[in-house]
């Protein structure tokens, strides 16, 4: 109670509480990372940890007063600072999906042909096919797990369907490269078919908001697609062809942006958010498009990761992992059945990405041992995940306990990335890189016939 009122005092309460948020969050951030990296996992893995351990299923749980003192301080401090939470959490996503638009390089997608096209195909078709049986079969139990009339079966279908079908091509490209593995065919068939999978499962992401937003009405549904095709043509045929060049020019020798062109693109990009968030299928969604339609210019990437990369991943990013955090409550998940439900979803989604383009890799010829890799690291969830399923949870397509489960899922995947990628690649022609990065041991030399 004391550390209460010392934070609320005074004419700042308000402002302060927030610092004090915002120290917690970027401090633990650094410290998962840290963790992460000592366990030879991607440092956004801890920041996730991290930034779901500051929740109510583990801060909350273990020293409740001080969780209530900083997360939960006061009935209209709590409503004000939830809502900077949250505006920082959503405009870090915002910048954070032009990023990832502009780093998406077509040319993988382009260069691997037919083994990236079978594995992407899986990838998306089997997990949501299994996505979609799995809420059929839960949609009954909804109500036992907390959902409210109000959650449409057939939006809670699809959505389900399009989680199952993700892949966290950012964290895949991390993992890659702390493997070794990003120039080597393997890793640029799994990138290229990640790059498919992630088009198409925005693309899904924005059907679905546009159906659920929509409520079924056709021409509602009708007029947000149409005006969703329109502004993607208008990115991709306009602003590639007019802006791309001009920003191209603009980048100095030192592989900067001035401070006007700077300032031009993040007007763009927010433009482009407040365009689609006015369309009815999410702001992110914009953003990624004028990123994507920006992509290919090396120049332009790299001066643009310079400005932005930096501040979205030490400020922005933590923010919305809390920020998920304070959503997940593993209380939500009371009795055998709703473990059960996790299980399931657990494994349903290992089932359909593992499984789905692993076969894939190995019908296209691919060794039993790197087509297994294939399917562990196409399972990788991670961040992405965590911004599709607040997407479902804003959208009010899922309840609470199913979000958990989700949660869960995406944090489970992509910890067993790493390891079970440098195992599977064991006595394959990987393996001496593996064991030089540390991620396998030696195997003992076998003794000489004199020795």
């Amino acid at each position: 109670m004391l550390c209460t009122a010392l934070l609320a005092a005074g004419a700042e309460s308000s402002l302060r509480l927030l610092l004090v948020q915002l120290v917690v969050i970027i401090v633990a951030a650094r410290l998962g990372a840290l963790v992460a990296h000592r366990l030879r996992q991607p440092a956004v893995v801890g920041e996730i940890v991290a930034g779901l351990g500051l929740g109510p299923s583990v801060f909350g749980a273990v020293a409740p007063e001080a969780f209530a003192a900083v997360f939960r301080s006061g009935a209209a401090d709590a409503t004000g600072l939830e809502a900077s939470l949250t505006s920082f959490s959503q405009v870090g996503l915002v910048i954070l999906l032009f990023l990832i638009g502009i780093e998406f390089d077509f040319s993988h997608v382009r260069r691997q042909g037919r083994v990236a096209a079978a594995v992407s195909a899986a990838g998306v078709a089997a997990p949501f096919a299994l996505g979609l049986v799995l809420a059929w079969a839960m949609t009954p139990r909804l109500e036992a797990l907390g959902a409210t009339a109000t959650i449409d079966p057939r939006s809670f279908a699809l959505f389900m369907g399009v989680a199952m079908s993700i892949t966290a091509i950012p964290i895949l490209g991390r993992i890659l490269i702390e493997l070794g593995l990003q120039h080597t065919a393997l890793g640029a068939t799994v990138i290229a078919a990640a790059a498919c999978d992630d088009a198409v499962g925005w693309t899904l992401l924005a059907a679905v908001s546009a159906v659920a937003t929509g409520g079924y009405d056709t021409t509602t549904i009708v007029r947000m697609v149409a005006a969703t095709i329109a502004f993607a043509g208008c990115c991709m045929f306009v602003v590639r062809t007019v802006l791309l060049p001009r920003l191209e020019r603009a980048v100095d020798a030192t592989g900067r942006l001035s401070t006007a062109w700077l300032s031009a693109v993040l007007a763009a990009l927010l433009v482009a958010a407040w365009v689609t968030s006015t369309i009815g299928i999410f702001a992110i969604f914009g953003s990624f498009l004028l990123g994507a339609s920006l992509s290919g210019s090396a120049r332009l990437r790299e001066a643009v990761a310079t400005h932005f990369t930096d501040f979205v991943t030490v400020f922005f990013l933590p923010i919305f992992f809390t920020f998920t955090g304070l959503r997940t409550n593993i209380g939500a998940l009371v009795g055998v059945e709703a473990w059960a439900w996790c299980a399931a979803v657990f494994a349903v989604a290992v089932i359909g990405k593992w499984g789905g383009c692993g076969l894939a890799a190995r019908l296209g010829g691919m060794p039993a041992g790197e087509a297994a890799c294939v399917g562990v690291l196409m399972n990788t969830r991670a961040l992405m995940e965590l911004v599709v399923i607040n997407v479902g949870m804003d959208l009010g397509v899922i309840p609470p306990a199913v979000y958990c489960m989700l949660v869960s899922m995406a944090i489970g995947t992509t910890l067993m990335t790493t390891p079970l990628a440098a195992w599977l690649l064991r006595g394959s022609p990987h393996e001496a890189t593996l064991v030089s990065r540390g991620f396998l041991h030696a195997r003992p030399s076998s003794p000489t016939p004199n020795g």
